[in-house]
């Protein structure tokens, strides 16, 4: 019989959104190639679906990665691909104030979230009416082809702030979302004044990103710069 090899987790990561150690093992190359193939089609659903399938395979507890956020996956997955094939990235940053394009080499091990600070998911939106929020999960973000392809960034927008409503309070009822049609809903966003569609903006660009720090000298100025990775798509 041919020994299994690598199959047992050894390091430890924390998921987020749960506030959760597990272990991991780094994917292996039966995973690799099917994430090669992955990033490989231009479509970014596929990728993200065998990012959240890699990270099932290499997690030792059973996690239900659907009910995860986006953020989660993301942050994971950086952190399996650090032991898996190295903690270095070669980048190329560009300096905002010489527009010199410098090659980087950036520790994926570094990433972390950004904090959001203390946001309230209860939104007053007049005397009489509230809504509730919630960062969407991953299954839900997946599923939001117009979310995922940002041809139109206030569309998207819409969108995003429609997949984070949980219910819409009156002084009637609670009325739940996921019982009521998504153009009704849409109209709802639509309803709204500037002033009242800002509170919920507020609230969707506060989601916690995914970023890397990183210091460099900048070869055309020379001068010292700090800058936050966060398109962590270039690492793969």
């Amino acid at each position: 019989m041919l020994p299994k090899l690598n199959d047992t987790p050894k390091y430890e990561l924390k998921i987020p959104s749960l506030d959760k150690e597990v272990k991991f093992r780094p994917y292996l190359v039966k995973e690799e190639k099917i994430l090669m193939m992955a990033f490989e089609s231009n479509d970014q659903k596929v990728a993200l679906n065998a990012v959240a399938d890699t990270i099932v395979s290499c997690i030792n507890e059973d996690v239900k990665v659907n009910e995860l956020k986006l953020y989660d996956i993301e942050y994971m997955f950086t952190k399996i691909r650090a032991k898996s094939v190295g903690e270095e990235a070669d980048l190329i940053v560009t300096c905002t104030d010489c527009q010199h394009k410098n090659d980087v080499k950036v520790n994926l091990d570094n990433v972390i979230l950004s904090d959001p600070g203390e946001i309230d998911n209860l939104i007053q939106l007049t005397d009489e009416i509230s809504v509730e929020m919630t960062y969407p999960d991953f299954s839900k973000t997946l599923a939001n082809q117009k979310v995922l392809e940002q041809n139109s960034e206030v569309e998207s927008l819409i969108e995003l702030i429609t997949d984070c409503i949980v219910c819409i309070n009156t002084e009637e009822e609670k009325i739940m979302i996921r019982d009521e049609p998504r153009e009704k809903i849409t109209e709802f966003v639509d309803s709204m004044t500037n002033e009242q569609f800002a509170k919920l903006r507020t609230y969707v660009e506060s989601v916690p990103k995914v970023e890397i720090p990183h210091e460099y000298v900048c070869g055309g100025c020379k001068s010292k710069k700090e800058v936050k990775i966060r398109n962590i798509s270039d690492f793969f």
